[in-house]
């Protein structure tokens, strides 16, 4: 409590004239604000007194005095502004009968995207207008990131993708509020937001419509981009291709309708980027951080053409020029191989083209060509395979001798191959003995024998069956035969399956019979 004093009076002296109040309000503010904010409030200053009070105080309470009458205009709103801030002058001006276009929007063009959304999220009756404002407000990119020095420390680094991250969810928070959807059109083609915007909506809204979808997709792809694009050195070669063909990887896989409604421009676009990301590798070499283009490439490629544009550039293409006087890399040739086999994948990509890539893909890849309608395919993938294969016989470990206390080894394929009958040398190793590691041991073998028939995984333990995917058509025939359409018996293999641990010795054909068996 204050003890009262003849400012205190003087606040409360009433019927002065304008010329003493204003001497009074001048005396207040100078040397008792709290006087002041009470003088305001109780008196009805002339209209020039209070425009020469809003103009020269500088205490926020004694502005908010000021501003709390009804008679408060908007030439107030913006001079008080500049000292109480936007954010706390605009919930005031939006209750006013102010004009928006002369004070609301020059008040929200003050504001950043956390007061923006703040002001968004706490006010109830928001016209479009002020909402489209709000969110150009809140799209502008943020100080810290105008402001950011040339060459940033980690640590720095990560501060300033925090802010980039806070910036886009605050946008985004404004864009996806009900109210605001029927004026996404409108703000995808704001000139100084709209960039944003677009990006925003084609990277995390689900549902837009074919209207909104072509709008923004027309934004981001406009038909003269490849122009633009020729004139800007940072959109050209491997860096520009990745880019473009990651950006539009992104928006198809989210909507996948883009096609449809905007093909042309993105086959362009997509034409573009993979001319230029083969003329710069021809030139220059590529690097193997570089190499993840071509992923990008087959993930929205439709061309024959360009794929095998992209096949042939591939198969030449060498390190950068200052390395070229050293062999690749091993992790060059296995990016080389990654990206080979994501061309190879892709359903567009004509047999020339596979041809050219065969000889570097990975040895999993190479196996899904060895029955290639063209022969030239065929021999490329085979010849891999094969020596994939001798790889692995050259590091199979030498034959055990037999163990008479667990049996005997189980015989590789190549072994198994020479027999009379396969089958039954695999059954001569069944029912499973020895120590329980052991046991599981020739377990796992024999089911990686191309040989092992029903016979066999019905002998073997179930966790291991179960999981083996080799095997997994023959155990799905075997249970179709065995639990028919007997729904009780199918619940009990499903619960005992549930029940199995990895290690579990109990065999298929124990969880068979326990399934089928009459229920007590």
């Amino acid at each position: 409590m204050h003890s009262y004093s003849f400012w205190d009076a003087l606040a409360e002296t009433p019927g002065l004239s304008p010329t003493q109040q204003r001497a009074v309000a001048e005396a207040l503010i100078e040397q008792h604000p709290d006087a002041a904010a009470r003088f305001f409030a109780r008196h009805d200053l002339d209209h020039g007194t209070r425009d020469h009070m809003v103009r020269h105080a500088r205490n926020p309470r004694v502005l908010a005095a000021l501003l709390s009458t009804p008679v408060v205009t908007g030439s107030h709103l913006l001079t008080a502004a500049k000292v109480l801030g936007a954010d706390a002058v605009l919930p005031q001006a939006m209750r006013s009968r102010c004009d928006p276009k002369e004070v609301l929007v020059p008040l929200i063009d003050q504001l950043d995207h956390r007061a923006a959304r703040r002001v968004a999220m706490t006010e109830c009756e928001i016209t479009p207008q002020i909402r489209c404002a709000l969110i150009r407000a809140a799209a502008r990119p943020p100080a810290a990131l105008s402001n950011r020095p040339e060459k940033l420390t980690e640590a720095e680094r990560e501060e300033l993708h925090a802010v980039v991250k806070a910036w886009h969810d605050d946008v985004w928070a404004l864009l996806e509020a009900a109210p605001a959807r029927p004026l996404w059109p409108e703000l995808v083609h704001d000139a100084d937001s709209g960039r944003l915007i677009t990006n925003l909506l084609l990277n995390r809204a689900d549902d837009l419509d074919d209207q909104v979808l072509l709008t923004c997709l027309e934004s981001a792809f406009p038909e003269d981009a490849a122009e633009d694009a020729d004139q800007d050195d940072l959109f050209s070669g491997v860096f520009g291709a990745t880019l473009t063909l990651s950006r539009v990887a992104s928006v198809i896989e989210r909507h996948p309708r883009a096609f449809l409604l905007h093909g042309p421009t993105l086959r362009h676009a997509i034409a573009t980027a993979t001319g230029e990301l083969t003329r710069e590798i021809r030139e220059e070499g590529i690097y193997e951080s570089s190499w993840d283009v071509f992923e990008a490439l087959a993930a929205v490629c439709t061309s024959p053409a360009l794929l095998a544009d992209a096949a042939q550039c591939l198969s030449q293409a060498v390190p950068p020029t200052w390395q070229q006087r050293q062999p690749p890399t091993p992790k060059w040739n296995a990016a080389r191989s990654q990206a080979a086999d994501a061309l190879a994948r892709n359903p567009f990509c004509p047999a020339e083209a596979l041809a050219l890539l065969t000889p570097f893909l990975t040895d999993a890849t190479a196996a899904h060509f060895v029955e290639h309608p063209d022969e030239q395919v065929r021999e490329a993938a085979k010849s891999i395979v094969d020596q994939a294969m001798e790889r692995i016989h050259q590091t199979e470990p030498a034959p055990q001798q037999r163990d008479p206390l667990t049996g005997l080894t189980v015989p590789a394929d190549d072994s198994l191959t020479q027999q009379d009958d396969p089958a039954t040398v695999l059954s001569s190793l069944l029912p499973l003995k020895g120590p329980a590691a052991r046991r599981r041991e020739t377990a796992k073998a024999i089911l990686d024998s191309r040989y092992a028939d029903a016979s066999h995984l019905r002998q073997l333990p179930a966790a291991l069956v179960l999981a083996h995917t080799g095997h997994a058509s023959a155990v799905a025939a075997l249970l179709v035969e065995e639990l028919g359409d007997d729904t009780q018996a199918w619940d009990r293999f499903r619960s005992s399956v549930l029940r199995l641990t990895p290690s579990a010795p109990k065999t298929l054909e124990k969880l068979i019979h326990e399934a089928t068996a009459d229920t007590p």
